[in-house]
């Protein structure tokens, strides 16, 4: 059984249009991963709402070479009251066969497929259970079963590099905004999010406009990052911005390809509509290398590029735009207004010259 890191870095290599994870490892390997996994322990890392991702341990076991599983994290479905997402041997023919064609597969974080027996599914609920009491987590009733569960590649930080993991959501503006709008899709979503918790007492964050990740003017950009990254030097910056550069811009195409008008009322059954929406929920990780080598390449990959389930998603999608250019949170007029440091705002500052958002104050004024 070949050490997965290099089965990453296989996969991370681009390839012709329909070669998946099948042509760089086999099933048996495949087979033995699953065994492997049945003698292995694990730590909770983090979950989203459909998804939980463990740390695996070192097996205690002579025949698995040290250090097999670092840099591998494990990726499990979660069985949640009222949410059906895709089963995972969907997402996997649906990103080796959809998402790595379109986009490429080398800019993607690569994943394998296997599966968990019970004696598995029984030990990472008894550690996620513990994680969330940990954490003061109540009431939640999602469970993890045996069957498919993804290995994937590791994207966090470790000796040889500082990582950063942010969604870019959406990098355009929604063909459906008005036309007189202030607020480009996403900071507007988050405006009506950071509403609701305010009045529950939360403190809110001013959000992150993801417009400002592909701004031709280059200070508005490392601003962007920066508030992304606020620990990293001015070289990790730069090198961030060149690297993210040329995925980002891709990523925002694809996003309009698939969306050229209003597709989400007319087609939302489409393939190309489907991946755009896909794209706008996915992760992106930023890999800036520790070493002092200028030629150490900056590794930029997406995850989380799942299938839409659009049959469930339609009506969600449909009245959450219906809010956001209804109740005014496209044209800021909300009382009492939240602040969003839109780039669509900063845009109309600098043409009129008008004060600059504080966000982006420090570079601009430089």
């Amino acid at each position: 059984m070949k050490p997965l890191k290099e089965v990453w870095s296989e996969l991370s290599k681009p390839l012709p249009a329909g070669l998946g994870a099948e042509d760089v490892i086999s099933r048996k390997e495949v087979y033995e991963l699953s065994y492997i996994l049945h003698r292995s322990e694990f730590a909770h890392l983090a979950e989203g709402r459909a998804n939980a991702v463990f740390r695996i341990k070192e097996p205690k076991d002579p025949s698995v070479p040290a250090g097999f599983f670092r840099g591998t994290l494990l990726r499990v479905p979660k069985a949640t009251p009222d949410v059906t997402p895709c089963d995972y041997l969907t997402l996997q023919d649906f990103q080796e066969k959809f998402v790595d064609v379109h986009f490429g597969r080398q800019h993607i974080v690569p994943q394998v497929l296997v599966q968990i027996s019970q004696a598995v599914a029984t030990a990472l609920n008894a550690r996620r259970d513990s994680a969330l009491r940990a954490k003061g987590v109540k009431g939640d009733q999602s469970t993890i079963h045996a069957g498919y569960a993804m290995l994937v590649e590791d994207m966090g930080p470790s000796a040889e590099y500082k990582a950063l993991e942010f969604k870019p959501k959406w990098l355009a503006q929604s063909p459906l905004a008005p036309e007189d709008a202030t607020r480009c899709r996403t900071c507007a979503r988050e405006a009506l999010r950071n509403a609701k918790l305010r009045k529950k007492g939360f403190r809110i964050p001013t959000p992150v406009c993801p417009l400002g990740l592909l701004h031709e003017n280059r200070a508005v950009v490392l601003s962007t990052i920066e508030r992304l990254a606020p620990s990293w030097t001015d070289e990790d910056l730069e090198r961030a911005a060149d690297a993210l550069k040329d995925v980002l811009e891709r990523l925002r195409d694809l996003q309009e390809e698939g969306d050229p008008g209003d597709a989400l009322f007319s087609r939302p059954s489409d393939a190309g509509f489907g991946l755009s929406m896909t794209l706008r929920d996915c992760s992106c990780f930023v890999r800036v290398p520790t070493s002092s080598d200028p030629e150490a390449p900056v590794v930029v990959k997406l995850a989380d590029v799942d299938k839409k389930n659009w049959r469930q998603k339609q009506a969600y999608w449909q009245r959450r735009h219906n809010d956001l250019v209804d109740d005014g949170w496209y044209r800021g007029q909300e009382i009492p207004p939240v602040e969003t440091a839109c780039v669509l705002r900063l845009d109309h500052c600098l043409r009129r010259g008008l004060d600059i958002p504080p966000p982006f104050r420090a570079r601009l004024r430089r």
